[in-house]
């Protein structure tokens, strides 16, 4: 069942004060509260910005502690993979970085192992890299 009536109570707003808003009767109001009449989806962005909730809040779906914990929640697991002290552009481009050595030591783990006379095919199921990017690695295509 939507809040409505519980979010209007506690911004003390009338019935008469959110049927003027959205230019219906107090009583319509009374039956949204109620549930006699579903909410339309254009009464339902008015009264957001009329209360100041989001959607999720007004139907009932979620409650302004769940949304701070699931933001809270968010900005720490975002606080632990990228350190709000570093700039988004720094990060990346450490990542980007982090990548391409990667991608070396990986390339030359692949040179090393078709020196020691391992088989592409061999090299391709250990690695997981395709057949034919070995042999581009190790210039033979």
């Amino acid at each position: 069942m939507n809040q409505l009536k519980t979010i209007r109570k506690q911004r003390n707003i009338s019935q008469a004060d959110i049927a003027n808003e959205l230019g219906i009767k107090p009583a319509a109001v009374s039956k949204y509260e109620t549930g006699r009449v579903p909410l339309s989806e254009d009464s339902i962005e008015k009264l957001c910005k009329l209360l100041k909730v989001s959607a999720d809040q007004l139907l009932g779906l979620s409650t302004p502690d769940s949304e701070a914990a699931g933001a809270s929640m968010i900005s720490k697991v975002m606080g632990q993979i990228y350190p709000a002290s570093v700039t988004l552009e720094d990060y990346l481009a450490t990542l980007i970085n982090t990548i391409a050595k990667q991608k070396k030591q990986m390339d030359q783990t692949i040179r090393n192992l078709s020196t020691c006379g391992i088989p592409t095919a061999t090299i391709a199921r250990v690695t997981a890299i395709h057949e034919d990017e070995i042999k581009q690695i190790l210039g033979r295509v």
